[in-house]
């Protein structure tokens, strides 16, 4: 006899150790409908994940801001649109919040590395990633910097740690948004909505496989001592969705089968 779950396991500790040790570790990651793949980009996740896996609270809340200046000069514009960005770097240290960028891991704004985040507008060559030629991948991200000859734009994002609910994340950044000193013609306006992040998935591998192998184990005891499980999908990569205002959930794509010893 043979019973086969819709689900999977993460028991075998043999296992355990050289898996956690070879995953590369992440930085802070948004939690979105991708993932990032081992070379960076963006990966499809699972779209119905499996039932057992890890639900906790994000660690920050993120949303997209723009810097704006829509003065006549070029130079002018890019002079009040690095004024301004200037002074978010400096009131998000003093308001205990971060400036950032990346679509899915998230790299730190500071005034030591800005003009390499932002290297058009810092007046410097931007050199594309020949890897990022498919016409089907990033083909909606817009530039962190452009100048269309009217507008000149930074976009970035602003992170607050989510220690509340989501609407206090939400009043945060809005009240840091208003507090930052307009510089000449330049404004920052909000876009988009929240975006959750998770720091380092790789870090709850562990806690995973102890919940997939009690999951196991609890299936198999209703067959009985002449049973055993087989579990498979253990050295997949972890995935994530939201799936609360608050909270992610962080799973393998694990499976097992309930056999006859």
């Amino acid at each position: 006899m043979r019973f086969v779950a819709p689900c999977a396991i993460a028991a075998l500790t043999l296992l355990a150790a050289p898996l956690a040790a070879q995953e590369e570790d992440m930085g802070e990651v948004v939690v979105t409908a991708q993932r990032l793949s081992p070379v960076g980009g963006p990966m499809a996740i699972v779209a119905k994940p499996p039932v057992i896996g890890l639900r906790r609270q994000a660690d920050s809340a993120v949303r997209t801001i723009a810097i704006e200046s829509d003065s006549r000069e070029e130079a002018m514009r890019r002079d009040e649109v690095e004024a301004m960005l200037l002074a978010a770097i400096d009131r998000a240290r003093a308001s205990n919040m971060t400036l950032v960028t990346g679509q899915f891991e998230l790299v730190e704004v500071t005034r030591q590395n800005w003009r390499d985040q932002f290297p058009g507008l810092a007046g410097k060559a931007v050199v594309e990633d020949e890897e990022d030629d498919d016409d089907d991948e990033d083909e909606d991200v817009a530039p962190a910097f452009e100048d269309d000859g009217s507008t000149a734009t930074v976009r970035l994002k602003l992170k607050t740690r989510l220690d509340g609910s989501l609407d206090s994340a939400h009043q945060k950044i809005d009240r840091f948004i208003k507090s930052v000193p307009a510089a000449g013609r330049a404004q920052i306006k909000p876009s988009g909505a929240i975006a959750l992040t998770i720091v380092n998935p790789a870090q709850y591998r562990d806690q995973i496989y102890g919940l997939i192998a009690a999951g196991a184990k609890h299936a198999q005891s209703f067959y009985g001592p002449d049973y055993g499980v087989v579990v498979t999908g253990l050295d997949g990569e972890i995935a994530w969705k939201q799936v609360s205002n608050t909270e992610v959930f962080l799973y393998l794509p694990y499976s097992f089968t309930v056999t006859r010893n």
